[in-house]
């Protein structure tokens, strides 16, 4: 088989049928269970091969690896659209701020450079590899996360906060930093599924700042997502493991010390 035959797959597998659907909102589909291994997910999602239940749900790769665009239909398509519904907030002199800098974070990052050109890109987490990791990704900073990351975000602003906070981890740490670094009119965008409480208070998050948790992407998004990859704007770092170390594969993630994601490759 030639590398033009491989084909992405779509994850959230919708009816096609309900509202959502029906504006190629597929990802939040009123029938479907699990979304096609979505949150708590399928049996049998490491298997050889799987059964697609739609030909429209195959996107092709042309020259891309498949083993290196796999993370393409999931953290680069959950991050690009995060950043995508709110590029109205990106214009000249803005600011981003991307909470965690492992695999959703170092796309995010990527996503950001490539589809805007004035934003400060500021990344923040708890681990020094992934800061230097972010940097070469294109954050235009990389800061260690703590009350001094806060600090040095608002002196950037002219103590504003920042149009865009893309929280990639989702705990409470990160949320409480979330909401100090956030601005009035702002968007904070919850992408990690840590778990966490956001503090909610009268001042807090700042007034008409928006909140949301966003979930995935559509299947129009993963095809601009492939283009981007294609053209070379964005790039995934995979460390691969065969199918029978998969469990080690789970640890190391667990334990933080995968950079970027990690891909099983049964055939290997």
């Amino acid at each position: 088989m030639t590398t033009q035959a491989f084909r992405i797959v779509y994850g959230p597998w919708d009816c096609g049928l309900c509202a959502n659907c029906g504006e190629g909102r597929e990802n939040y589909c009123e029938r479907t269970s699990g979304l096609g291994g979505g949150l708590g997910g399928h049996d049998g999602g490491m298997a050889e091969y799987l059964l697609v239940s739609a030909t429209r749900f195959l996107i092709p790769l042309d020259v891309l690896d498949p083993r290196e665009a796999a993370p393409l239909a999931d953290a680069a398509l959950t991050s690009y659209h995060a950043v995508k519904r709110s590029l109205y907030l990106l214009g000249a002199g803005s600011t981003a701020v991307v909470i965690g800098a492992g695999g959703l974070g170092q796309m995010a990052i990527q996503i950001l450079r490539a589809v805007t050109s004035a934003t400060t890109i500021v990344a923040v987490d708890t681990a020094a590899d992934k800061l230097a990791t972010a940097r070469r990704m294109g954050a235009d900073e990389a800061l260690m996360a703590g009350d001094e990351a806060v600090t040095r975000v608002r002196e950037m602003t002219g103590g504003q906060g920042v149009q865009l906070v893309l929280d990639m981890v989702g705990v409470d740490a990160t949320l409480r930093m979330a909401v100090q670094v956030a601005r009035v009119l702002g968007n904070l965008t919850i992408v990690g599924l840590g778990g966490g409480a956001l503090p909610v208070s009268s001042l807090s998050p700042p007034h008409e700042c928006s909140v949301c948790s966003p979930y995935w992407g559509y299947i129009t998004e993963l095809m601009e997502v492939v283009d981007l990859a294609r053209a070379g704007r964005i790039r995934t770092l995979v460390e691969y493991f065969p199918l029978e170390r998969a469990d080690e594969a789970y640890r190391l993630l667990h334990e933080g010390k995968i950079q970027g994601r990690a891909v099983i490759t049964p055939h290997t």
